[in-house]
């Protein structure tokens, strides 16, 4: 079948393009709820509702992005391995370019091709997650590359580190929180609280360098975001997650971004919906902060 354009809009090439959407419906190590591999579909499925018109500043993003849809990446069956170095493969020469990714998963596994594609261009990088689990695992099922080991990997880049919306890990990635420099962890519990809150904003506020965020959809609450295979009560507000990419692309560039780990429910499209507005919202505060 073909695929559809993010915002059902005309897709420029590639080579042509300032921004990148670009789906990776790649589902391999699930322990839960199954579906991620429908996600990245559902999403732009969904992005043709999502009105063109920012309503918080005004304008209309679509008309000042050069905006691109690429070819989904197929699943690589012989392992995630192969399926990292696929990605890297793919996306390595636009990064070169200075394009930004913005990829949607499939598993939370992808996001280790993509940092390790990105830090090829930007060694300075500055990692942000937004997860309900710390995914700090070591391996998982007998695997490094588990979606519940991407931020020990990512962890092991060498980059500063900041998980955001945790709620979920197990003793010995608690430990692991506790001691490890560059990591900087604010709970989801935390984050429901004024003071919580404002300590989160001040730590964005001050990140340097260029930033590469991932959104685990299951960040958020499940009462917004339930189609997720992995869902955690006690969550992130779509506010919340608004604030926080807005407050990262005010302080400086944000480089890269991914969107994963949407299970569709049939019939129920509330949270492929949710998505692809975070995502629309994302790219306006992302050259908004670029035309000023």
């Amino acid at each position: 079948m073909a695929w559809l354009n993010f915002l059902d809009l005309r897709s420029l090439p590639v080579k042509e393009a300032e921004a990148v959407i670009l789906p990776i419906p790649y589902e391999a190590t699930t322990t839960y709820g199954a579906g991620a591999r429908q996600g990245p579909e559902a999403i732009l499925a969904a992005s043709r509702q999502v009105e063109l018109w920012d309503e918080d500043y005004d304008w209309d993003p679509s008309a000042a992005i050069r905006l691109a849809t690429a070819a989904p990446i197929a699943p690589e069956v012989s392992g995630p391995q192969a399926m990292v170095e696929k990605i890297k493969r793919i996306v390595q020469p636009w990064i070169s370019q200075g394009k930004l990714i913005c990829a949607l998963g499939g598993e939370h596994t992808i996001t280790v091709a993509l940092l390790q594609a990105m830090q090829t261009r930007y060694p300075d990088l500055t990692v942000v997650a937004l997860d309900a689990h710390a995914d700090m695992r070591e391996s998982y099922d007998g695997s490094k590359l588990s979606h519940a080991c991407v931020m020990r990997r990512a962890y092991e880049l060498g980059r500063p580190l900041t998980l955001m919306g945790v709620r979920s890990y197990s003793q010995d990635e608690y430990q692991l929180l506790r001691v490890a420099p560059r990591l900087t962890v604010f709970k989801a519990k935390e984050l429901h609280t004024p003071e919580g809150w404002q300590a989160a904003l001040d730590h964005l506020k001050a990140i340097p360098g260029p930033v590469y965020l991932s959104i685990d959809l299951d960040a958020l609450d499940p009462g917004i975001m339930p189609a997720v295979g992995t869902p955690e009560p006690g969550g992130l507000s779509y506010a919340q997650v608004l604030t926080i990419i807005e407050t990262l692309t005010k302080r400086g560039p944000i480089i890269g971004l991914d969107l994963v780990e949407l299970a569709p429910i049939p019939g129920h499209t509330v949270s492929e919906f949710t998505a692809a507005r975070l995502l629309y919202k994302a790219l306006g505060y992302i050259y908004l902060s670029r035309l000023k």
